[in-house]
């Protein structure tokens, strides 16, 4: 089984390949079968992108729990999970505008079947005014979520990197003081010799007289 940090550059990887899915789908014009087929693509990919997304927090959370992982180690971790989230956001966004624009070069429905379908059936009564009013506020909605975690991310990458300031600061202590007793007992050790070396003399002058 692949290690935690291959997973996730393979997620990464998967996300890049979702944006190029959404890109090829902008760049189809049509309403037939082709663009029904690339979104189809692109929710399947989503999905698996959203279950690995979640193993990953679930195999992180297990390794805190069993102490596998320095404090330092899975903070870094945690921050590219939140990257993770992020992106996971910034794809489902990018998929809402290009289904989004679609339906206003189409009329509303691209097909009369499918996902686009369902969509027209959910805005049914909505007049085109009202469903682009309702589209601003999806979207200045999600970029706010967005500005919130991209926040949350800084802040614990600051706090991270703050901790793991603090741990070398104090293995330097440990490791000075460490060099200051080794010194203090080989100078005792010294000195104990020498005290021994005095009374064995002493002791050999006494006998003598």
């Amino acid at each position: 089984m692949a290690d935690w940090v291959s997973q996730y550059r393979g997620l990464e990887q998967a996300g890049d390949a979702i944006m190029e899915l959404i890109a090829e789908r902008n760049r189809i014009t049509g309403s037939g079968g082709e663009g029904l087929k690339v979104s189809a693509k692109i929710r399947q990919a989503q999905n698996n992108f959203n279950h690995d997304l979640n193993a990953l927090q679930r195999e992180l959370q297990s390794d805190k729990a069993s102490k596998k992982l320095s404090p330092k180690e899975y903070d870094r971790r945690n921050n590219m999970l939140n990257e993770a989230k992020i992106r996971k956001i910034q794809i489902a966004k990018a998929f809402e505008e290009t289904r989004a624009s679609g339906s206003s070069r189409f009329g509303g429905g691209i097909s009369n079947r499918g996902y686009e379908a369902e969509e027209n059936e959910r805005t049914q009564g909505y007049s085109n005014r009202e469903l682009l009013s309702q589209q601003q506020q999806a979207m200045a909605d999600q970029d706010e979520g967005l500005a919130r975690i991209s926040n949350i991310v800084k802040r614990q990458k600051e706090i991270g990197l703050a901790i793991g300031d603090e741990i070398d600061g104090q293995n330097e202590l440990i490791d000075e003081i460490t060099e200051k007793t080794d010194s203090t007992g080989n100078r005792l050790k010294r000195q104990v010799r020498a005290i021994n070396h005095v009374s064995a003399k002493e002791g050999n002058v006494c006998g003598e007289n």
